[in-house]
This record gives C-alpha cells, sequence and structure tokens, in this order.
C-alpha cells in the first residue's frame, strides 16, 4: 500500500511539472552579473520582472509582458502590463537608455528624451536638432501632452524614489506602455551592461544583444587579469566637494569594483557601503597625504580649478606628486558627459582607462573617458 501511494505521489508530481513546462519553454534568468531584472520566455510571450527599482526598495517587484505585434493577447494577460514588439517608438527618460539602444542599433526609434542638454550620442543629438525627438520634461515638469503627441509605444522610465510610481501611473492611464530600467542600481560594472539583454527583448534582438555582451565580458576580463598580474597598486582618492559635502563610493560600489578590478587601492574600500556616502574634510585631507591618484572631480578640468575650488587641496600630496586624472575627455558642449552614457554599456573600456592610469605602459590605446589634469 505505501508504495502504491509513493507511485501516485510521484505521477503527480511528474504530471505537474510536465504542464509547468508545457507553459513556461525556456527561463532566461541566467543573469550573471545583473540581479534587477529577470527574462522568462513562454509559448506567445515573454515575461520581463523588474525588482527594487530604486533606492532602498524592497520586495518590490514589476512584470511585464511582450507579446508580438499581429498576435493575440491571450485571456490570461488582459489585466496585466502588455509591450507589443518590436518596440518602434520609444521615449528615454535616462540618457544611459541611449546607450543601450545605440549598441542595439535602435536609436532611430528615440521619439523623446529627457534632459536634452545631457545627451551625448551623436544620432540622436542629430534628430534632435531636426526637431524630431523632443526634450519631453523631467520628474514632475514632465510634459504629458508632448509625450502623448509623440506617440510612443513605450516609455523607459528610472526612480530614485517610490514617487516614480505617481509618474508610471500617469502614463498608463494615458494609455502608453511604460518600463521600468534600473541598471544604475547594479554594482558589478558588468551587471550594469548586462541590463542590454533586458533592452533587447523590446526589440526582438536578443540574439544581438548576446553576442555584444560576450564580447564586452571577454575583453572585460582580459585587462582584469592583466591589472592582477601587477605587483604595485596605487591608493587611489575618489571625488571632491559638493555643496560643501565630499561624497564618495562606498567600498561594495560599482566604482568602487571598478578600481579594484583595475589594480587600484581604493582608500574607502573599508565601508560596507553599496550607495555613496559623505566624509568630513579633515578625513579627506588624510586620504589626500595617502594617494598616488586621484579621479573624479565633477567637471573640474585643470589643477588650477583645483586649487581655486579650495586652496587647501594644494596641501594634498596627490595634488603636489601624485596623478590627477578626470573622467571629463567626452564632455558635451551642452553638459552631457558620455562617461556616464555610453560608458555604461562599455564597462570594458572604462577599466581599460583605469588600468592605463593606475598602471603606465600596460595599455598601449588612448584613453576614452579619462583625461590628466595639469
Amino acid at each position: 500500500m505505501r508504495n502504491i501511494k509513493q507511485l501516485f505521489i510521484v505521477i503527480i508530481l511528474f504530471s505537474a511539472c510536465t504542464g509547468s513546462q508545457n507553459k513556461v519553454l525556456h527561463n532566461e534568468n541566467t543573469n550573471q552579473y545583473a540581479h534587477g531584472f529577470q527574462i522568462e520566455k513562454n509559448s506567445g510571450f515573454t515575461k520581463l520582472s523588474v525588482f527594487n527599482p530604486w533606492g532602498n526598495a524592497r520586495n518590490v517587484s514589476f512584470d511585464y509582458y511582450l507579446i508580438e505585434k499581429g498576435k493575440t493577447i491571450p485571456q490570461t494577460l488582459l489585466h496585466e502590463k502588455i509591450i507589443e514588439t518590436p518596440v518602434e517608438r520609444v521615449i528615454c527618460l535616462s540618457t544611459t537608455h541611449i546607450a543601450f539602444l545605440d549598441a542595439l542599433e535602435e536609436t532611430h526609434t528615440v521619439v523623446g528624451i529627457s534632459g536634452s542638454g545631457y545627451v551625448s550620442n551623436s544620432k540622436v543629438r542629430s534628430r534632435m536638432e531636426q526637431g524630431e525627438v523632443p526634450d519631453v520634461g523631467y520628474g514632475q515638469n514632465l510634459n504629458y501632452e508632448l509625450i502623448v503627441n509623440q506617440k510612443p509605444e513605450l516609455v523607459m522610465v528610472y526612480g530614485v524614489g517610490s514617487e516614480v510610481t505617481n509618474l508610471t501611473q500617469k502614463l498608463e492611464e494615458l494609455e502608453i506602455p511604460v518600463i521600468m530600467v534600473a541598471e544604475y542600481l547594479e554594482e558589478n560594472p558588468l551587471g550594469k551592461a548586462e541590463w542590454i539583454k533586458f533592452i533587447a527583448t523590446l526589440f526582438q534582438k536578443e540574439e544581438q544583444a548576446e553576442n555584444y555582451f560576450q564580447n564586452v565580458e571577454n575583453e572585460y576580463f582580459r585587462l582584469k587579469t592583466l591589472a592582477a598580474n601587477q605587483n604595485r597598486k596605487p591608493k587611489v582618492l575618489v571625488g571632491s566637494p559638493y555643496n560643501d559635502s565630499w561624497w564618495v563610493p562606498g567600498g561594495k560600489s560599482y566604482l568602487a569594483n571598478l578600481i579594484a578590478d583595475a589594480g587600484g587601492d581604493y582608500l574607502g574600500k573599508t565601508s560596507t557601503s553599496r550607495e555613496s556616502y559623505v566624509i568630513s574634510f579633515e578625513n579627506a585631507l588624510v586620504w589626500g597625504s595617502e594617494a598616488d591618484v586621484w579621479i573624479n572631480m565633477s567637471n573640474i578640468a585643470s589643477k588650477k580649478e583645483i586649487a581655486a575650488t579650495d586652496q587647501r587641496f594644494q596641501s594634498f600630496r596627490v595634488f603636489r606628486e601624485g596623478k590627477i586624472y578626470n573622467n571629463i575627455k567626452r564632455l558635451g558642449s551642452h553638459g552631457g558627459n558620455d562617461f556616464w552614457e555610453s560608458g555604461t554599456v562599455n564597462p570594458h573600456l572604462v577599466l581599460r582607462d583605469l588600468i592605463a592610469v593606475f598602471h603606465p605602459g600596460l595599455i598601449e590605446e588612448e584613453l576614452t573617458y579619462y583625461q590628466e589634469l595639469k
């Protein structure tokens, strides 16, 4: 009797698993580095899930269902968030979204942006100048009438806080599909870039995204290995005061990880924070005396500008004897910095720059995003 019951249970479990497999053809949650999204292929649709898409979000998720244009929407999904693909008209509320589209050769689909002054991409800027891509505003000042007039098939948004849900709700009330993109919260440089797989599903370009990311990943690890073979690790100071507060990346942050992978010794590495935090000038003075390299000082372009900002910087040993590099080589005339745009999908190029700065002579190529301040 006991054996018959066990057999019955096995048959039930097997049937349940088989039914599940008929529904889910291929779960593509194979992200190696990104934690903020999941892709799930089903029969007739693709399910995208986004997790905790703003700072300090906990147990928050959004699901989106991609249906190929012309196909019937399953009855079970009629009340879900539906996006018809491939998307042909998109509004981007972050310049990093443009970088992903550029890597997928889809910038021609952009019909609106937020923050026109910060756009670096030449193709989008050209279309902006021709009046094809208007600025739709920012945050609470979004121009919803203009957004509707642009007839977008999708608006890509990001959230700094939970108030972004007010924006998404308003757009959905206007029957405009919305999707949350949260690559900026990833701590791993490759995790940020891996969001190209997520974006690619919107344009049915999964294979192209996979190839792009594979090339980035391979080059990133080649460079990381090159830096790891160096015995000397220069001490690295990051940042400069902003509104009298000196913000530095947390020891577990995106930039801290990049510095470590480039063979640098980040002076804030002991922090367990994944987000930026404020240090005192006294603390910065100590680090400035220890550092061999100083990087990422906002838009400062010379040592003279550093001294003009605060004369006490001249007492930093790194100011007098070290190297100072800033990520402003691709700073646009309108105020945008391509480091924060295309650098998101090209972490290998950022890494290569930092290795060149930390270990002179190891890299032959010219710097892409950084330049030395003199």
